[in-house]
């Protein structure tokens, strides 16, 4: 691939591959075991990159996967358009799936088969009745394509899978047979050829299909009642998205609460918000040295049957809010009509005509004078407009879907990666206006946004922008601005030699001077081939072994008589290794060295010039069989990455925070978390309602004094509680010495985080709440404590990493609290700070239950 996978799109993607292997090894056992793999991941992250990542890996093989060349992949959607789109997405995601293995199948397509090695992009609708260019033989076509999908199957087997972007359209009637379930399922079908003739043929159901979806219900529907097929689901960590920073960290939605019309108005709103989010985006790149920044777009979506008059006050709204729209091009429409819209509006008196050009969704985020974009349905499928951070919505309330389904489309982050800045945390939200919904209606929304896993982004009810609290002493922020914060590192290296030569190439693209006089590229690269070298010269005799008998391939010529059948005879024999078994050779050891090893290797003994090619080969391959020369790797590249964040530590800690955070993502060592200071913003974002899920309701949140962020005019900040997180609170209110108390958010920049391991994944925790007292000599003491449900699974591993974050960090809090309510109700606590050594730790990992925790407690705790 060209970038560096997501750690969940790398573990959907290892995942993937291992269920097609087991897939094809249950259908060699039994011809009639199908399966079906559902590849699950919210929208915006990243469902095409997973799939252009798996036909990687099934055609050219992966670390721990062999390759399937052979295979042929047919791309199925609904849709032409969509196609293209994925077709160039996966060119652009690949650096070795190339254009010519990847073919639109065409009307001019004509094949008894699909051949292998390639990936088809096939919609569904060029084998309905009426497409009979591509299904009616005769007049120059010798196979439909029914034909050709039959064909492929019947001499292809496992070594053809149907791949189903957006899989769940077009699947799930099962009352009548839809073109995609025929496809999959296998059906008789009537091939028209010319003179009104037809032939019959029977196509079996395919082998392996494989789904891309939103959700796993979703696929599961999609393939409910398809007989005879396994059904497996490989589902992304919803965690892992989330941490990646691929999507938003929320959505804003406001609504109007008086009684009175309000388009307008909330129109001009949006286009504040616009304009702010265009300021914040130039003021991040400046401040974080950043060459190129998002252009933010506003989507206004409205009834159907709109006129032209409307579209006209519209844009008329939008002209005078701001001159981003003066443009002739900054406002579109993408209606199922394409013409253009003639409009009239007015310019210091005078009237105006103004034309709103179509544009297709395809090319809205390519298109950087457009500022506004005027839908009336949902979004085509499959399409994302990261650009569009806000949105207005003039749709009937009752059409609460429609618009869940087009804030869908706007949740990824334009950057690929969250923005780490608490000054510009806004940059992380979408904002979402409903002028023609009520408090009720809202909660219809909400409602599709929460039953909807499509959007995993958490809603927030007409937020409002609060401001440092005047009532708390300066000293609480500085006390608070000097806490560690612990992230897991976003970016996944499997090796230090992936770590060694990405640090490389980014210590020379920001034009750190190699000491030496080379660059830092060539000297990692010097690194892993002397690494190796140096391998091949202390284990020189084992691996000449191996590398010889890789020279020839030994078989044995069995000869039996052609009366009785009896062995007569066996001989050994040996052949020269061919030259194309030689470069499968050659390529299993690409797999099994890390990054380019294998081809630096390799190459360094070609230029060397002392063996031949075939020589060469083998004692690459011997070598990466070696657990001696992956282990050395692992060693000699991992102190290289030490000692070179030494040497530039100095030079990295003056960098813009953009630029220093890709440092400190490959400095820390593999598995390990990043650590820096919780940065406070001058405003945040917090919601004032709430939808209670059991009335179905709209609420107020109540709302709380002393928090350091509070709404300007009452300094009361709103927020709701568990019952036993409100105890906590009022027992800190309570005693006198409060100066002020911080409700830890659950991500963000300004979340104070520990990380923590669950069952080997990496994950942050987040501590419910920070309480700032007057220490009594005029200074600022702060407690940690953090309330929770202890009778959920990830209690133990969270409270293990609390404690040992706390014993690391002792002298930054007077106490540090985890709490809990027991069976009869009582809040008890075990203090963390004050630990010299890990004995507590010890214990709370082993105490797995709710009945365990709460035994902890009464022997080490105490009434909170």
């Amino acid at each position: 691939m060209k970038f560096t996978l997501a750690d969940y799109q790398a573990d959907v993607v290892e995942e993937t591959l291992n269920e097609i292997s087991i897939a094809t090894q249950r259908l060699r056992s039994n011809s009639e075991r199908k399966t079906a793999i559902g590849i699950s991941a919210p929208t915006g992250a990243g469902k095409t990159v997973i799939a252009s990542a798996v036909l990687e890996g099934l055609f050219f093989g992966t670390e721990d996967s062999d390759p399937r060349p052979e295979t042929t992949v047919l791309w199925l959607t609904d849709d032409g358009e969509l196609n293209e789109q994925s077709r160039k997405k996966i060119r652009a995601s690949s650096d070795r799936i190339n254009m010519n293995m990847l073919r639109t199948v065409e009307a001019d397509f004509d094949k008894a088969e699909f051949g292998p090695g390639l990936v088809y992009f096939l919609n569904v609708q060029k084998l309905g009745t009426g497409a009979t260019r591509h299904i009616q033989t005769g007049d120059g076509r010798r196979y439909s394509l029914w034909e050709t999908i039959g064909n492929t199957i019947k001499q292809r087997g496992s070594g053809f899978i149907i791949l189903v972007d957006e899989a769940h359209r077009g699947a799930t009637d099962r009352s009548r047979p839809t073109i995609l379930r025929r496809i999959l399922d296998g059906s008789t079908i009537e091939v028209p050829g010319g003179n009104d003739t037809f032939r019959t043929i029977v196509n079996p159901p395919v082998p392996i299909v494989i789904g891309l979806s939103a959700t796993p219900k979703k696929f599961e529907e999609a393939m409910r009642g398809a007989s005879g097929r396994s059904l497996v689901q490989v589902v992304a960590d919803v965690q892992k998205v989330r941490a990646s920073g691929l999507i938003k960290e929320r959505i804003n939605v406001s609504y109007a609460v008086d009684d009175q019309p309000s388009d307008d108005t909330l129109i001009r709103q949006a286009v504040a918000d616009l304009d702010r989010s265009d300021r914040q985006w130039q003021e991040w790149a400046r401040a974080t040295g950043s060459s190129s920044y998002p252009v933010p777009l506003l989507a206004i979506q409205v009834p159907d049957l709109t006129s032209a008059a409307k579209i006209g006050e519209i844009v008329q709204t939008l002209t005078d809010a701001s001159d981003a729209f003066d443009d002739a091009d900054s406002i579109a429409h993408a209606f199922g009509v394409h013409t253009p819209i003639t409009t009239t509006t007015w310019l210091s008196g005078v009237e105006m005509p103004r034309v709103v050009q179509y544009i297709a969704p395809t090319a809205i985020s390519q298109s950087g004078n457009l500022r506004a974009v005027i839908f009336m349905q949902a979004l085509t499928t499959g399409w994302d407009c990261p650009r569009a951070e806000v949105m207005v919505s003039l749709r009937p309330a009752q059409e609460h879907t429609q618009i869940a389904q087009l804030i869908g489309r706007m949740v990824r982050n334009p950057l690929a990666k969250k923005i780490e800045e608490p000054e510009y945390d806004d940059l992380n939200a979408v904002d979402l206006y409903l002028p023609h919904f009520n408090k009720a209606e809202v909660a219809q929304v909400v409602k599709s946004f929460m039953d909807s896993a499509d959007i995993e982004v958490p809603v927030q009810l007409n937020p409002k922008r609060m401001t440092r609290n005047p009532d708390v002493p300066e000293a609480v922020w500085d006390a608070i601005g000097e806490l560690t914060r612990e992230q897991k590192p976003v970016r996944r290296f499997n090796s230090n030699v992936n770590r060694l030569v990405r640090l490389g190439a980014l210590l020379d693209n920001s034009d750190f001077e190699h000491p030496g006089g080379s660059s830092y590229t060539e000297e990692s690269r010097n690194v892993v081939v002397e690494t190796l070298a140096s391998v091949y010269s202390q284990n020189k005799v084992a691996i000449d072994q191996v590398a010889s008998s890789l020279l020839e391939v030994s078989f044995e010529m069995a000869t039996f008589d052609q009366y009785s059948g009896a062995n007569t005879g066996t001989i050994a024999r040996t052949a020269a290794t061919s030259q194309k078994n030689l470069r499968q050779l050659l390529e299993e050891a690409k797999r099994r060295l890390p990054d380019a090893a294998a081809a630096w290797y390799s190459t360094s003994l070609v230029i060397a010039g002392e063996l031949e090619w075939d020589e060469v080969v083998v004692r690459t391959v011997a070598l990466a069989r070696s657990a001696e020369a992956r282990e050395a790797l692992e060693a000699q590249c991992g102190a290289r990455v030490e000692s070179w964040r030494r040497n530039t530590a100095g030079s990295v800690a003056r960098l813009k925070p953009t630029q220093r955070q890709e440092f400190e993502t490959i400095f820390a060592p593999i598995g390990s978390a990043l650590t820096s200071k919780l940065g406070m913003p001058e405003t945040i974002s917090q919601k004032t309602e709430i939808l209670n899920k059991e009335t179905g309701q709209v609420e107020e949140l109540p709302m709380y004094a002393s928090h350091l962020y509070a709404l300007p005019d009452t300094k009361l900040f709103p927020d709701t509680f568990t019952g036993w997180e409100e105890s906590v609170l009022e027992a800190e209110q309570a005693s006198g010495s409060l100066l002020g108390w911080y409700r830890n958010p659950v991500g963000g920049s300004h979340a104070l985080s520990v990380h923590y391991l669950d069952s080997e994944v990496s994950k942050n925790l987040y501590p419910d709440f920070l309480f700032f007292h007057d220490d009594g000599e005029g200074g600022v003491a702060i407690d940690l404590v953090d309330p929770h449900n202890h009778s959920l699974a990830d209690t133990a591993p969270k409270w293990v990493a609390l404690a040992r974050y706390v014993r690391e960090h002792d002298g930054d809090f007077r106490r540090a609290a985890i709490v809990i309510k027991d069976s009869v109700g009582m809040l008890l606590a075990i203090q963390l700070s004050g630990q010299t050594d890990d004995v507590l730790e010890k214990k709370l990992a082993v105490a797995t239950s709710k009945e365990a925790l709460e035994q902890l407690f009464r022997e080490l705790g105490g009434a909170y």
